[in-house]
């Protein structure tokens, strides 16, 4: 697996207190790189010196994609990040309503491309209601956008909550992946996460469907059985061996 990142959401008190250190500590896991979920009021330019230093790359990050635009697309020209991630939408009650939000997310998507930036949607378990006799309410989104306009960013965790097949769901659109969330379940109701290895997705049939292109990226939460750095480090062997 050539592209282990981080989800920084994981350390999020360890960003909050010292960016850099908590950087530092990622690559010495064997992290690859990192996706963000805020930059801690830290210049892009020293990120990026710090990112550079550390052997890192900035695969990605977690915004409001929605406001900010020239702002977010600005820092992450810096970084040389490619992604932007919407890290959830609305209720997803309505088809109605992600129909709105796909419409938003074209055409955001071309100011984004513009930058050299490909915006991507990251789901929950609320995603994942039946619309009708027509699938998923997720489907809608991602029936509704271009795959080279809008990428999923499946957080396999939330697929397999919400009663889906992570594989299955990540085989049916295969074309527009572009990142998956490698997230544990110990157990699903309710639900506790653990170390990648020690629940219950299988991660090998994901890397064996995807293959070494994707950006895999470890997310951590609700995890009680061990240490935060502990469990990410479990991870990180895991996925490396696969």
């Amino acid at each position: 697996m050539k592209h282990i990142g981080l989800q920084l959401y994981s350390v999020r008190e360890d960003m909050a207190q010292d960016v850099y250190a908590t950087l530092k500590k990622t690559a010495e896991l064997g992290y690859t790189g990192v996706e963000f979920a805020g930059y801690f009021n830290v210049p892009a330019q020293q990120m990026k010196a710090w990112l550079d230093e550390l052997g890192l790359i900035a695969y990605s990050t977690h915004t409001n994609i929605m406001a900010n635009v020239e702002e977010t697309a600005s820092y992450l020209n810096e970084l040389g990040c490619s992604n932007a991630v919407l890290p959830g939408g609305p209720s997803f009650e309505t088809e109605s309503e992600v129909l709105e939000l796909a419409k938003n997310m074209s055409e955001l998507s071309e100011k984004y491309k513009a930058r050299g930036i490909k915006i991507g949607f990251h789901n929950h378990a609320r995603e994942f209601k039946k619309n009708g006799d027509k699938g998923w309410m997720l489907d809608v989104l991602y029936d509704n956008t271009d795959p080279d306009s809008v990428g999923m960013q499946l957080d396999v965790c939330w697929a397999t909550v919400g009663g889906q097949d992570p594989v299955e769901y990540l085989k049916k659109y295969k074309d527009r992946v572009t990142m998956v969330h490698m997230k544990e379940v110990l157990s699903v109701s309710p639900y506790e996460g653990t170390a990648i290895g020690d629940g219950i997705v299988d991660f090998k049939a994901i890397y064996d469907a995807l293959g070494d292109d994707i950006i895999y990226i470890v997310e951590q939460e609700s995890i009680k059985t061990m240490e935060t750095w502990e469990g990410l480090a479990k991870s990180q062997k895991y996925l490396a061996s696969l």
